[in-house]
């Protein structure tokens, strides 16, 4: 399989490419969530018209097969988007990163979507390295990559600009699963 395909499932969660139609749906779960992009690298969108605008940046790097590639994160029973997903290819190796509506934190969505994904890039051949980061100080971030088997490698001083948290870099701790983990 070549890594990312465009749809993945699990147990509870359909993880899908975003379509314009999404927009408004995802401003009102994840995109507009200021609790979740405390320690994240853009600031909550203040207008589905901003929503719509990022996807089509995502639509035009699927199209193209390059650049960071996000999926949303939609709920199998009831249809609800709770979040996103996404991925960048650097060769042999994938970044990945993620974001969730607060209010569906503690339940187990994140980690469920993260292990499917690294499952997925490591179904390429290509692929052997999965790589995440996060602010030094997101600990559900940090719990999340470690409940999906990530292992901490260390910490990357002044690496993320986050600026909900700050106007110049933080420190971020850097997590990866490697083929043969």
């Amino acid at each position: 399989m070549e890594f990312p395909p465009d749809e993945l499932m699990t147990r509870r969660l359909r993880l899908r490419r975003p379509r314009l139609e999404d927009a408004e749906a995802a401003f009102e779960s994840y995109a507009s969530d200021a609790e979740i992009t405390r320690y994240l690298t853009w600031n909550a969108h203040t207008s589905p018209s901003q929503t719509r605008e990022h996807f089509q940046q995502v639509i035009d790097a699927w199209d193209l097969r390059m650049g960071h590639r996000a999926w949303l994160m939609q709920r199998q029973a009831d249809g609800a988007l709770l979040g996103t997903i996404g991925c960048t290819i650097y060769f042999h190796r994938v970044e990945i990163g993620f974001a969730l509506g607060s209010r569906f934190w503690g339940q187990g969505y994140m980690p469920e979507a993260l292990t499917r994904v690294c499952e997925a890039a490591f179904d390429d051949e290509r692929i052997f390295r999965v790589q995440a980061l996060c602010d030094e100080e997101n600990a559900r971030s940090s719990r999340v990559m470690e409940k999906a088997g990530m292992k901490l490698e260390g910490r990357l001083r002044s690496y993320g600009y986050h600026p909900n948290r700050s106007d110049v870099p933080r420190d971020c701790l850097v997590y990866s699963l490697v083929r043969g983990d």
